[in-house]
């Protein structure tokens, strides 16, 4: 008999599920040791609301930023998974819109773009991982695109830095190293002007989270 791991999966989703409020808890007391430096929400505030470009791998640095803020919204996947998340990221003061980034494409893409629509007009910041759920890596999906033409919302590319290892994963998932600083990176906003240039505006957007 050959052992697969994807086997396992379900059951060990249901059991984190059933962990959500140990996760949280972990993840409150990381938060509580990191340093932040408040010149980026002080910025993005001065605009709101925005949408806020992320790469997937930087998501948990950069939720553990967000937590307890005002008015702010992030995007989870319908999958099973996302479900462990949308859990933990209510706890932490996010509102969660579930669906995906690539609105035209996927499950419950088009609900999803209505609600951002609808948030964005009740002054929520939206943060959306724009490469994900699944990759591929640092590769700009047009969700968020969508978005800024028709909310005519800036984008503002955001990066993290911060001490702490890489997982092996498709997008090089960040955890930061308790009592580390999060520096917290934000590039020039992109509105979305005109939907036939779509290609061009997420290449855009792909130079400056690069640059970043």
């Amino acid at each position: 008999m050959v052992f697969d791991p994807l086997f396992f999966r379900p059951y060990l989703r249901k059991l984190f599920i059933k962990l959500d409020l140990p996760i949280y808890g972990l993840l409150k007391l990381l938060r509580n040791s990191l340093r932040f430096d408040e010149k980026f929400w002080n910025q993005i505030e001065e605009h709101r609301p925005v949408l806020i470009a992320l790469y997937h791998g930087e998501l948990l640095p950069l939720t553990l930023y967000g937590a307890f803020r005002y008015k702010l919204a992030t995007v989870v996947s319908k999958h099973e998974d996302g479900e462990i998340i949308a859990r933990v990221l209510k706890k932490l003061g996010f509102y969660t819109v579930r669906g995906s980034t690539d609105y035209l494409k996927n499950r419950g893409g088009a609900k999803a773009l209505k609600e951002i629509l609808k948030l964005l007009r009740e002054n929520y910041h939206i943060a959306v991982t724009v490469d994900g759920p699944k990759g591929p890596c640092c590769k700009v999906h047009e969700g968020i695109l969508f978005a800024s033409w028709y909310s005519k919302r800036p984008i503002y590319p955001v990066r993290v830095r911060v001490k702490g290892f890489e997982l092996p994963t498709w997008d090089r998932f960040k955890i930061p190293l308790p009592f580390s600083e999060v520096q917290i990176k934000l590039g020039e906003p992109i509105k979305v002007e005109d939907k036939s240039k779509f290609t061009l505006y997420r290449e855009l957007l792909e130079e400056r989270l690069r640059n970043l």
